[in-house]
């Protein structure tokens, strides 16, 4: 697929200047009269290509405040269609539409770093989906809490059920081999699922366990939510509790050390748990903290549901919020750059909040998405509770 950022030309209204944008390919004196509006830049995109895309996200970031104007159309018939009307938080900055020409009218100022990301639905999976993960091949699997099993989906959207699980699968994982993981909310243990299809129970967990992870030799762990502690299975089934935690742990993630991180909804904290199982409050979160994920600094970064945002925990246990997000954020995940990505439950799109805190909507979603992940080409992946599928986001 040819990046959609490549697909787009900008043109300016009224010949004012501004910088060339990174992913734009052209800016062209724009004489049509329609919309007469000082500084209006044109998204011209009739006869374009947009096969496999149902949506189009345009984001625009200013170059001097970290303010976002962002707008999501549908695409019809190869081309843009609906009225495009929104503004951005400072009121600065007003997307109007005419014909199959998108306009963005800016009066205060100049914008750049313009670019546009694809949705589309990957494939559909068993019921309610949670957990997402995705092996090296880009093959996705969901954790399906309504129906008891994992899907696959491949990069090709072809959908098969890969297996059974205990009761409520939630969290879920993959090893180096190909062997998928779920914590099984209602059964108290975790599920073991080989490349093969075959499911059988690995060990028993403390008490509804949520989020799950995986060291390098192996070891699961589990998050469980109402014991507020952390299990520990090792390969042959060994169930042990490595540690406790604050209260009511969702997620769970782990250094190359071998330290395990907890993401405690109930008291609005990180716990930091040793491999010799020591355990200690890393640092403060925003309300209600759900995803947690980790960068190849140590620092921690938690969705925080209940006030919509992100926080960063340094090794230090500095807190800090690094930018906001949509509403309910649940899922994270992190790319290379040390881009961090939400998932959010209520207005149903993914942020992406950049390393000094710039946050942008780069796509939208189907119904409820919980879990994300993310492959080598940076496109995002949603499981979505409500509309039981997968939304693929194309940067």
């Amino acid at each position: 697929m040819i990046p959609l950022e490549s697909q787009i030309n900008l043109r300016i209204k009224n010949n004012t200047a501004l910088p060339q944008p990174v992913s734009i390919l052209s800016i062209l004196p724009n004489q049509d009269t329609a919309n007469n509006n000082n500084n209006l830049y044109e998204f011209n995109l009739t006869g374009q290509s947009f096969v496999g895309i149902t949506n189009v996200n345009i984001g625009i970031s200013n170059t001097s405040n970290p303010t976002v104007v962002f707008y999501n159309a549908p695409v019809t018939s190869q081309s843009i269609i609906g009225v495009v009307s929104a503004l951005n938080t400072l009121n600065q900055g007003l997307f109007s539409y005419s014909g199959t020409t998108i306009y963005v009218s800016s009066n205060y100022y100049i914008y750049s770093n313009i670019s546009i990301a694809g949705s589309s639905i990957l494939g559909t999976t068993g019921s309610a989906p949670v957990g997402i993960t995705i092996d090296s091949a880009g093959n996705i699997y969901t954790a399906n809490v309504g129906s008891n099993d994992v899907s696959k989906i491949t990069p090709s959207g072809v959908t098969t059920i890969f297996g059974t699980t205990g009761s409520q699968p939630q969290g879920i994982t993959i090893d180096g081999a190909g062997n998928i993981y779920t914590a099984n909310y209602i059964s108290n243990n975790v599920t073991k699922i080989t490349p093969l299809g075959v499911s059988t129970t690995l060990g028993s967990t403390g008490s509804n366990p949520t989020g799950i992870t995986i060291d390098s030799a192996g070891n699961i762990y589990t998050a469980n939510f109402n014991s507020n502690n952390v299990t520990k299975i090792t390969p042959l089934g060994i169930s042990t509790i490595l540690g406790t935690t604050g209260a009511n742990p969702q997620g769970i993630t782990i250094d190359s050390a071998g330290n395990i991180y907890t993401a405690n909804a109930g008291t609005n904290n990180v716990s930091k748990i040793t491999p010799l199982s020591v355990s200690t409050i890393l640092g403060t979160t925003g309300g209600l903290p759900y995803g947690i994920t980790i960068d190849s600094a140590g620092n921690i970064y938690t969705t925080n549901a209940g006030s919509d945002n992100v926080s960063k925990i340094t090794p230090l246990s500095v807190s800090t919020i690094l930018g906001t997000t949509g509403t309910n954020p649940l899922g994270i995940t992190i790319d290379g750059a040390g881009n961090v990505y939400t998932a959010n439950l209520i207005s149903e799109n993914v942020t992406k909040i950049t390393p000094l805190g710039v946050s942008t909507i780069i796509g939208t979603t189907e119904t409820a998405p919980y879990g994300i992940t993310i492959d080598n080409a940076v496109n995002i992946y949603t499981a979505n509770s409500g509309s039981d599928n997968v939304s693929l986001i194309v940067q």
